[in-house]
């Protein structure tokens, strides 16, 4: 949690009242000759809500209805009813109808991630689950900032493949089907944004959850969270829904908890930061009433909302002809800034490499978002990334054409493959380009999991009270972000339950494996274990089949086909 509230308050610099999302940036040394060309109105194509993203695994996509935010005070605005619902990324067995399942692990994303940041682990838990004789379904959560994507040109670039198509309709005006992009959201276009924050968020993986039978949510339903993700899910196992003698807590409808390099925070923030917001690493983060007064939702300084399409692009190249070397300004102002160079200094460069710079842990200068994706091959030196704390790798020579080794063959974690997928595959993708800003706010309000039930936290409608009375296993895996398994120390200090009656491993303290085990997987990065489909460089994939197998009962659920249209 203390990694993305860093990370929100350097990006929210960029957000408020300068209401400057459709800046771009990297168009700003564009040649004159290079600028003006006639538009193309590219036949229109859509992908399939249910695909196969790889042989034996099918991906459905279906929508649940969720949560009713409360207006913003400030404004008066009310969530539009069609983005109350959460999208779902299904991923299960290839079969018509759907086989039965002996568990199915719902995935929280973490900080400015979306449903597809999860593929990798998802589709490798679906097949490596088969192949070891257990049928398992991850659903990803595509939490509902989602919806407001405009996903068509990458929609059409993929059914067509051809990445150009995409790159044309959100940077040089052509249209898709005679429709054209109308420009990334606009901070002061969705100031309901404001209360899209943990309860909504709660009552949204509520309502999810709420599709499987009842009978079976405590025997075989796991809620996996990464990062950020990792915060929400315990945060949301000791939540209280309801009161008296009806009321009931998140984990009792959870078989396990698996927490993926991330933890809630051990005390809540102070009411007063909460509200008015504070400093951190000497960066403005606005609290709720900064939210609600003009920064509903994060975007990165310098490179704003239009990163995210920018990568798919790359992705899609990369996908296409990893090997291709293309020409491309815009690109290279993106790289620059990334790596502090000039575009002049941009090498010519594979399209598997342009992606991987951005990415990779030894030259991306994003912290959060890293991979161990393989090796630059090329001369380099050193240069420090964008928050002056780490010494990484750049390109040092404009001339010569770099390539990249991928991960299998460098010895490494992430293939370019995985990670194109991710940001490509069906109608969603890796980022949630409009991420809620209350969401990791209201995180940090309720640090320990054991907030007060009169306190101010309740009375901002936050219900995590219960966490010392979590009774489900967990599975706490640190990797490169956290680096050490000593930061789930006070995760184990604060549950007081063993693993509750009715479960296979009942009576399991949190000193033994089977009621709390933590793994040391440092060595790979924050995005190894998301995005890598790897089960002999990725142990994210095991270790969390292993779980699910121990603490999932016998038999299984069959949920119908859910695909939205």
């Amino acid at each position: 949690m203390r990694f993305a509230c860093l990370f929100l308050s350097f990006s929210l610099v960029a957000c408020g009242d300068d209401d400057s999302t459709t800046d771009d940036s990297a168009d700003m040394y564009i040649p004159m000759e290079d600028m003006f060309v006639p538009p193309i109105d590219h036949p229109f194509a859509e992908m399939p809500a249910s695909t196969v993203p790889e042989t034996g695994v099918r991906r459905d996509i279906f929508l649940v209805p969720g949560a009713t935010p409360a207006p913003n005070p400030e404004t008066g605005d009310t969530t539009p009813a069609e983005l109350n619902n959460t999208q779902v990324l299904r991923y299960r067995v290839d079969t018509d109808p759907p086989a039965e399942a002996r568990a199915i692990v719902i995935a929280m994303p973490g900080f400015l991630g979306g449903g597809g940041s999860i593929d990798g682990l998802a589709r490798a838990m679906v097949r490596e689950g088969l192949e070891g004789g257990e049928n398992i379904e991850v659903w990803a959560i595509d939490r509902r900032a989602n919806l407001l994507e405009d996903l068509r040109g990458a929609d059409a670039a993929e059914a067509q493949d051809d990445p150009e198509i995409a790159n044309g309709y959100y940077f040089d005006g052509d249209t898709v089907g005679g429709v054209e992009f109308e420009g990334y959201v606009r901070q002061s276009q969705v100031p309901y944004m404001s209360e899209w924050g943990l309860q909504t968020h709660v009552e949204d993986l509520h309502a999810v959850i709420g599709v499987i039978p009842e009978e079976h949510r405590r025997t075989r339903t796991f809620l996996l969270g990464h990062s950020l993700g990792a915060s929400f899910a315990e945060a949301y196992a000791a939540w209280r829904f309801g009161d008296g003698a009806e009321a009931t807590n998140g984990f009792d409808e959870l078989a396990g908890i698996i927490l993926v390099d991330g933890v809630l925070g051990s005390a809540p923030t102070d009411e007063t930061v909460y509200l008015e917001g504070s400093t951190v690493g000497g960066l403005p983060q606005p609290g709720v009433n900064g939210i609600r007064d003009g920064s509903p939702y994060t975007e990165l300084p310098l490179l704003g909302v239009a990163i995210y399409t920018r990568t798919e692009v790359l992705s899609l190249r990369a996908l296409r002809d990893p090997d291709a070397v293309v020409d491309d300004i815009r690109r290279d102002n993106v790289l620059g800034t990334l790596l502090s160079l000039n575009r002049n200094q941009i090498p010519p460069m594979s399209n598997a490499t342009a992606l991987a710079l951005g990415f990779d842990d030894q030259h991306g200068p994003l912290a959060f978002a890293r991979a161990k994706l393989g090796t630059l091959v090329g001369p380099t030196e050193e240069y420090m990334g964008l928050l002056g704390s780490d010494t990484l790798l750049r390109p040092s020579e404009p001339e010569t054409t770099y390539t990249w080794l991928d991960a299998p063959d460098a010895g490494e974690v992430t293939s370019i493959a995985d990670l194109s997928q991710s940001f490509t595959h069906g109608r969603s993708n890796f980022a949630e380009w409009y991420f809620p800003s209350r969401l990791p706010v209201d995180l940090g309000a309720v640090g320990g999991a054991a907030i007060p039930e009169d306190g101010w936290q309740a009375a901002a409608g936050l219900r995590s009270f219960d966490g010392a009375a979590i009774d489900a296993p967990i599975l706490a895996i640190a990797c490169g972000l956290i680096g050490s398994t000593s930061r789930y120390d006070a995760l184990r200090e604060r549950l007081n339950t063993p693993v509750g009656d009715g479960r296979p491993q009942a009576g399991a303290t949190r000193d033994e494996e089977a009621g709390l085990k933590v793994v040391d997987a440092i060595d790979i990065a924050h995005l190894d274990p998301n995005l890598s489909s790897n089960p002999d460089a990725n142990p994210t994939i095991p270790e969390s089949l292993t779980f699910v197998g121990l603490h999932a009962a016998a038999g299984g659920v069959t949920i119908p086909a859910m695909v939205m249209e």
